[in-house]
């Protein structure tokens, strides 16, 4: 997880501990989306992943990288032990998880495309733990905290798409958006933005 409920509940001055069920699974959602917004698990761990192999070099979906336990090159993309390079033959930028080939390509194109050999790549490699950037952390509570306040809001207006209700002489009014449901807040994506890896193929 990227934070600890401990963590979002200070952040989000939240004392009590009767939301916690509903913050622990919005928690596993704000995670989720991230991961998915960003193409990246900042969490840490070690992981697996192809690229095509008509390049000179790859970008690494997570990163910064700790460390790279095999670079493989196989067009039939079996990845048996014959096929790993020699570390010699590359170079890891690890602060943006580039790996360089001092070869020149990985595989040489046939048709001169650098998409060439799909999948005939193979990256083995690992992530620190517990070194989520901070600015993630603000965008997971921020997201945390939206949804968190948008339910509390559904429940006030009893899970009807209110914008007034009366009690006595006492109106209590919420904005349309309010009614309806809000999108992903611009300020969470313009956090996440910067730290979004593009798409490099498979």
């Amino acid at each position: 997880m990227i934070d600890t409920l401990a963590n979002v509940k200070t952040a989000l001055l939240i004392s009590t501990s009767t939301d916690d069920a509903l913050l622990t699974r919005l928690m596993a959602g704000a995670d989720g989306f991230i991961t998915q917004h960003t193409g990246r698990i900042f969490t840490g761990g070690t992981f697996t992943e192809t690229h095509p192999a008509a390049r000179t070099i790859i970008f690494l979906r997570n990163y910064p990288v700790v460390s790279v336990a095999s670079v493989k090159v196989d067009p039939a993309r079996q990845f048996g032990t014959g096929t790993e390079r020699d570390p010699d033959t590359y170079l890891l930028h690890a602060d943006r998880g580039l790996i360089e080939s001092l070869t020149g390509p990985f595989l040489s194109p046939r048709g001169g495309r650098r998409d060439d050999w799909p999948g005939a790549l193979q990256v083995v490699y690992t992530t620190a733990s517990n070194a989520v950037p901070p600015v993630i952390q603000e965008a997971f509570t921020q997201l945390i905290g939206h949804w968190y306040r948008q339910i509390k809001t559904f429940a006030d207006q009893e899970y009807e798409m209110l914008v007034e209700r009366w009690v006595g002489t006492d109106a209590k009014l919420w904005p349309w958006g309010l009614a309806n449901g809000l999108k992903i807040p611009l300020g969470v994506l313009e956090l996440l933005a910067a730290y979004r890896t593009p798409p490099t193929g498979w």
